[in-house]
């Protein structure tokens, strides 16, 4: 089964592609709030997709790409 992660400031934005991606079968479902966070479940987890968002306090989706 495919690990993913996802990242955003909004809990309900969460839920909601977490609600989505179990709909479509998917159960390896990480969470993060931060981009900082993003990065430090990323590197626990090595997940296969990140679906993050871009605009976050403290570290940003794009600076936790780089």
């Amino acid at each position: 089964m495919k690990k993913i992660l996802v990242v955003d400031d909004a809990a309900f934005m969460r839920k909601l592609i977490r609600e989505t991606l179990i709909s479509g079968g998917y159960t390896d479902i990480i969470e993060a709030g931060d981009g900082a966070e993003a990065c430090e479940q990323y590197e626990a987890h090595h997940p296969d997709l990140v679906i993050m968002d871009i605009t976050m306090p403290n570290v940003s989706g794009i600076e936790a790409l780089h």
